[in-house]
């Protein structure tokens, strides 16, 4: 797996689930529960699926924390919070 790939992916899914919830935990971790990684001939895959999970995974289970606690877990910086 090619880390480089799977940290711009991070951000980018990261990014499209803030603009898309209400701002809220509850709303990044639904935003990036409908998000679907392309089919069987879609490029660096298992980056973009590991980015997706992980996020999920972290905004999922920490809901309770402040976000930037959350995007620091995640070892993400966001320009635009």
């Amino acid at each position: 797996m090619d880390y480089t790939l799977y940290e711009k992916y991070l951000k980018i899914y990261l990014q499209q689930a803030i603009r898309e919830s209400d701002g809220s935990n509850r709303g990044i971790a639904e935003a990036l529960g409908s998000m679907r990684v392309g089919g069987l001939f879609t490029a660096h895959k298992e980056e973009k699926q590991r980015a997706l999970q992980d996020a999920l995974h972290a905004f999922d289970t920490h809901r309770h924390w402040p976000r930037e606690i959350i995007l620091s877990h995640l070892g993400v910086k966001l320009e635009q919070q």
